[in-house]
Parts: structure tokens; C-alpha cells; sequence
């Protein structure tokens, strides 16, 4: 970073405003944070008031929070704008750290540190994030800076750059768990790649592989653990047969087998099906071309300044592949944007491949100049396409306003989306108090519990069949709704009153 800006602190300086007014732009599009968001915003809301044994009691994994309330009450901004501030730092962060390890690879080739700017700033999938209040831009910017430090320490193996590695990994574990994992290996491939020469290797390797191992194993238990208990009370209380996370991993796999009896062979499958779906959200989040590039600059050792550095691109690479894999495994689903570390390792390599084909473009033949120009034209065309982040739920927020505006703050109000509940401003604890979804508003509804609200803002889109039926149903119990308040694509809110007499 020091060397980027000591170079280049025109570039500098323009990449810091380039993210600010993107980010603006992105909020200015979709000014409506998402359901992630509530829960950070109300833990940090529980931090300001006090209540920090509860807010670490609530959330698993609450330091993002922290982070927010911290800048709130050094800039005496409201927690939603603190955030926003943050993740605009963090944004901002992650493409320095995005540029610099790109430089590194390149020797400070101007021209393709250019490139790595305008492919990072306008990479699709970081646009998407700007608007949203999540904890990934934060994990996603201290892995780079970590990896920056490692690739710094293979070109010069400057024991000091280890220090930078070891204070960003360990940071990036406060954002994500996930950021254990590269806590723990990395250690052991430096030794493993670099130390060729230390006095009993074998039995040093052995014994850190079985330290590697085992620490792995125990913190994984450890978080699964407190992160799963609820769903395995819920599990219980239901029936079923769940006494531990090894039973709910049985049982989400027998799921997505369709209940069939769990074979080697169809665990096997389960495995294969969990990577290929994997790859395809890497290869999604990567807007294809780009994947493509980062696996045609591998093959043509592209951007690694020796073969140290390619071996731990590629431990990063496998490791992250790997991290998900399991995760989608155990939890029978994959969020897309989990794909974005390994998207971003891939990303490395593209400005290489984009600097190759302008640097051959007048040597190319018709039909190769024709390719680079389409491939070119696409990139632009998506990135573009990547800030069209306009949101579907600015009805969500003018509903929710409206309850906050109309309703007294005595009110009891159930809703199917958190967003409405944060948006009437009903308060940090009734916030978390409830799951706010359309199959716990059925529940509520058939067990008679929907008449201790006042109100139900009901959030309907029309290909839902679940809150179309709970609509008919709350219409027919409690006569018509007293506000409608529509949305794009035929979304609405129905704001029932609920009747004491109710049939």
C-alpha cells in the first residue's frame, strides 16, 4: 500500500473517490438495507444502549456490530448511516488491497495495475454489496490484505511481511469464521514450501499436521455447535430424532436425497452434486469471462513472479473450494456471495489476460482481434450492467414508514418480512423476539397466537402461493386490510387490523 501510494497518489486518491461515488450510487438506487442488515443494525443498536452481554448472546458471531457501533459513536451517525460509512470504507479498502496485490504480481506494471483497478471497481459482483449492510466486504478486505502480505513474503521471504499477514488473517476472523481457516493453514505451506532445509522436516510437518488437524476439527465442533443448537431444539421439539450436529448433518443429507437410505455411493453423489453446484456459483459470481481468464493465465503461468507464489494462489484457491464444499454439504444450501473469496483469488489474473490481448491486438488476425473486441465488449457491457442495482422493495420501506407514522409505538405488529419490523421502528428487542416469515405467520394463524397482535403487514408477491393463502386467510378472518401499499411487479403490503371477535 505504502509503495502504491508513494508511486502513485494520483491513483491513489482517485480509487478512494471512485468507491465513494459508487457507493453513493448504488444507495442511491437501493436505499433499502437488507434482512442481514436488521440483525447487525439492532445488535450494534443493543451494543449503543448497554446491552452487550445480550447482543453476544443473540448473534454467534457479533464483532461486525461492534465495528458499526464504533464508528457510530466516533462520527454521531444513526447506526444505519454508520454502517453504510463502514462498508464504503471496507469497499474501498478491498480494491487497494486488490491493486496492490496485482502490482505485486506485476512488478508495478502501470498499465496493469490500470486494468486491475477498473476490473475491481467494476467488478459485477462487488456493485451488488455496495447497498447491502453485511459482514463479507470486511472478511473479503482483510483476506486480500492477508494475501498481499504472504505473496510480499514470497518474493523477498522477508520474515517481517509475516506480521501484516498474520494481524489481517486474524482480523478477518472477526468478520467471517471462515477466516480461521486460513489462520491455521497458511502457517503450515509456508513451512511446507519453504523451510526445505530444517533440521527433522518430516517429524516438524507431521506433528503440525496433526496440531492442523486437530484445531480444526475442535473449532469447527465448537462453532457448529453454538451455531446450530437452536435449529437442534427446534428439531427436537418437532419430533424428529436429532440429538447432536452429526444427527442434523444426517438429516439434511437424507433431505437432499428425497429421504432415500444414505449409501457410500449416494453420499458420493451428495458430495459431487455439492461441488459442481459450487463451481457454478463461483463461475456465476465471476461473470463467466472472467473465470475463464483466471484458468487461461494459470495454465500460462501468468502474473506468478515465481513458482512459491503460484503454490499458495493455488492452497487459497483449493482451500477456499474446499470451505464451501463442506459448507454446502452440512447446510443442504449455498449463498451465493460465500463464492466471492474464491471469486476474488480467481480475479487476481484477469488484468494479466486483458493486458495480453491489448498488447497482441495488432499482431492478431482478423478473427482474434474480432474475439478480443467481442470478449472486451461483454466485460464492459456486464460491469455496466453490474450497477443497475435498483431495488424491488421500496414499497417495504414506504410500509414500513407508514406503520411507524400512523400506528402508536404501543402497537403489537407481526409481519412475514423483518424489514417492515425495523422499518416501523418497533425497537432492538421486539426485532429479534420473533421469525419473521410467512411460515411463522401460519403458524400463528393456526394456533390462534396472530390475536395477540394489533396489526399483520402482510408483504405478498403475487408468485407466492404461501402469502397469497395467508392473505385470503387474514381477508377472510379479519375482513379487508386497512392500507395497500404497492410495489413493483404487482408486490404489495396489506396492513391488517386484527379483530378481537376474529371467526
Amino acid at each position: 500500500m505504502y509503495q502504491l501510494f508513494r508511486d502513485r497518489p494520483v491513483l491513489v486518491l482517485c480509487m478512494v473517490l471512485a468507491n465513494i461515488s459508487l457507493s453513493a450510487w448504488c444507495l442511491t438506487l437501493d436505499p433499502v438495507i437488507n434482512n442481514d442488515g436488521v440483525t447487525y443494525l439492532t445488535l450494534a443498536q443493543m451494543m449503543l444502549g448497554g446491552e452487550w452481554a445480550k447482543a453476544f448472546e443473540t448473534y454467534s458471531w457479533p464483532y461486525y456490530s461492534v465495528f458499526i457501533a464504533a464508528v457510530a459513536k466516533l462520527t454521531f451517525l444513526d447506526v444505519e448511516n454508520a454502517a453504510f460509512a463502514l462498508n464504503t470504507m471496507l469497499a474501498t479498502s478491498l480494491t487497494l488491497a486488490f491493486v496492490c496485490i496485482v502490482g505485486e504480481l506485476s512488478n508495478n506494471n502501470r498499465r496493469i495495475i490500470l486494468i486491475a483497478m477498473l476490473v475491481i471497481l467494476f467488478f459485477p459482483s462487488i456493485s451488488k454489496y455496495r447497498s447491502f449492510i453485511i459482514r463479507d466486504l470486511g472478511y473479503l478486505s482483510c483476506y486480500l490484505w492477508s494475501l498481499y502480505f504472504i505473496f510480499k513474503f514470497c518474493s523477498s521471504l522477508d520474515k517481517r511481511y509475516l506480521v501484516g499477514w498474520l494481524a489481517f488473517a486474524a482480523l478477518s476472523c472477526l468478520f467471517r469464521f471462515e477466516g480461521i481457516a486460513f489462520l491455521l493453514i497458511t502457517p503450515y505451506f509456508l513451512i511446507l514450501f519453504t523451510a526445505t532445509k530444517i533440521p527433522h522436516r518430516r517429524l516438524v510437518m507431521t506433528a503440525m499436521s496433526v496440531a492442523l488437524v486437530a484445531a480444526s476439527v475442535s473449532l469447527a465442533i465448537w462453532y457448529i455447535t453454538d451455531k446450530y443448537a437452536g435449529l437442534i431444539e427446534v428439531a427436537r421439539a418437532s419430533g424428529e430424532d436429532i440429538n447432536n450436529v452429526f444427527d442434523l448433518f444426517l438429516a439434511n443429507t437424507q433431505k437432499k436425497l428425497g429421504g432415500e437410505e444414505l449409501t457410500l455411493w449416494r453420499y458420493l453423489g451428495v458430495i459431487f452434486s455439492s461441488t459442481v453446484n459450487v463451481i457454478y456459483e463461483l463461475i456465476r459470481r465471476m461473470a463467466v469471462f472472467y473465470f475463464f481468464f483466471a484458468l487461461y493465465a494459470y495454465v500460462k503461468n501468468f502474473g506468478f513472479k515465481n513458482k512459491l507464489i503460484k503454490r499458495i494462489w493455488l492452497v487459497y484457491v483449493l482451500s477456499n473450494l474446499c470451505l464451501l464444499t463442506t459448507f454446502s454439504l452440512y447446510n443442504n444450501f449455498l449463498v451465493s456471495r460465500y463464492t466471492m473469496a474464491s471469486a476474488l483469488t480467481l480475479l487476481l489474473l484477469s488484468p494479466f489476460v486483458i493486458d495480453r490481448m491489448l498488447n497482441g491486438f495488432k499482431g492478431f488476425n482478423l478473427t482474434k482481434r474480432s474475439v478480443v473486441v467481442f470478449a472486451i465488449f461483454l466485460l464492459t457491457i456486464t460491469s455496466l450492467e453490474g450497477l443497475d442495482v435498483r431495488t424491488k422493495k421500496h414499497h417495504i420501506k414506504t410500509a414500513g414508514v407508514w406503520l411507524k407514522g400512523h400506528l402508536p409505538a404501543s402497537s403489537r405488529i407481526f409481519s412475514n418480512d423483518p424489514l417492515l419490523i425495523y422499518y416501523a421502528d418497533r425497537g432492538p428487542n421486539k426485532r429479534l423476539n420473533d421469525a419473521y416469515t410467512t411460515l411463522q405467520l401460519k403458524t400463528h394463524i393456526d394456533n390462534q397466537q396472530i390475536n395477540t397482535f394489533d396489526y399483520v403487514a402482510l408483504s405478498v408477491n403475487p408468485s407466492d402461493d404461501d402469502e397469497r393463502l395467508a392473505k385470503k386467510t387474514l381477508s377472510d378472518k379479519h375482513g379487508p386490510p386497512e392500507k395497500i401499499i404497492s410495489g413493483a411487479r404487482e408486490r404489495k403490503v396489506f396492513i391488517f387490523k386484527i379483530l378481537e371477535n376474529a371467526l
